[in-house]
């Protein structure tokens, strides 16, 4: 970040200072990763007993806000000087070098944390893994704009690059505030992670229906709670065993599993029949009770 901000002052490139805004980012959401991972990674309490994981979304909130504002004003700036003709100039080739060198290092920092981000299931870990590839490709741009302001005598094109870098900034800002409102709204996993569920249960030997199936993200977890439909003359103990196998089963197939709870009801055309035979029941007393009144 300072790296980049120094040159594109000296050297007089509008894109590199721009560059450096994405590494700003990058080192304030990874202090919010170390923030977030400890606060999210606490066990279950009174007061939060679906965990402590949503820490995460609120953190990718608060970044994506931050740099909408940043990147707004540089953005504004940008396209200022973009219309002046007289600003325009080809910045030194020192920055050149260091937009290579920011290219390298961001390719390097993506792979990484694209790994991690897989292994943890982390939200916010997942958004700075998107952040260095967003940043590889902008430190491309501002090597390619310094080369066509230096050998097709473009100096406009600097600065022009700048105003994408901006525009694109506030783009990933947005991207990861939608992500971050799904998260503390209880957005679903998706139709895909549902029938990969529903796959599962079904599976297990007993279950007869897929009643319910609901999914959230808490953080690096997943809750889930589904309702199977079972046999009506299954025992309680039987109905409960069976449950139990159904979670073993999502356990054991499912990474990043939080809170899981697996209930059971009796399968839909037995609790058709159980109804019917209810309404008789309630029928036969309705009427023993008027042939007691009337005696």
């Amino acid at each position: 970040m300072f790296m980049k901000g120094f040159v594109g002052m000296v050297s007089g490139s509008q894109a590199l200072v721009a560059d450096a805004m994405y590494s700003a980012k990058d080192v304030i959401t990874s202090l919010l990763v170390i923030v977030g991972m400890n606060v999210s990674e606490r066990p279950l309490d009174k007061d939060h007993p679906y965990g402590h994981g949503k820490i995460e979304f609120i953190l990718s909130l608060f970044v994506s806000v931050l740099f909408i504002i940043v990147t707004g004003y540089l953005f504004v700036h940008a396209v200022t000087t973009l219309f002046n003709s007289r600003a325009h100039s080809a910045p030194h080739l020192i920055a050149l070098w260091a937009a290579l060198v920011s290219v390298a290092v961001n390719v390097g920092m993506y792979f990484y944390s694209r790994c991690v981000s897989v292994e943890t299931n982390s939200p916010i870990v997942k958004t700075l893994s998107k952040h260095h590839h967003a940043d590889a490709s902008a430190s491309g741009m501002v090597a390619l704009g310094i080369i066509g302001a230096h050998y097709l005598n473009m100096p406009w094109i600097d600065t022009a690059v700048a105003v994408l870098e901006t525009i694109h900034l506030m783009y990933l800002g947005g991207d990861v505030f939608m992500d971050a409102t799904k998260g503390l709204m209880d957005k679903s996993l998706g139709k895909n992670a549902h029938k990969r569920l529903a796959h599962y249960v079904r599976g297990v030997e007993g279950v007869k229906e897929l009643k319910r199936i609901r999914t959230r993200h808490v953080g690096q977890e997943v809750s889930v709670e589904i309702v199977i439909g079972v046999d009506a003359e299954m025992s309680v103990a039987e109905s409960f065993e069976l449950t139990e196998l159904v979670k073993d089963m999502i356990y054991d197939e499912i990474p990043h599993i939080g809170l899981l709870q697996v209930t059971a009801e009796a399968h839909e055309e037995d609790a058709e029949a159980l109804e019917d035979i209810r309404e008789q029941w309630k029928k036969s007393m309705a009427g023993q009770e008027m042939e007691t009144e009337g005696a």
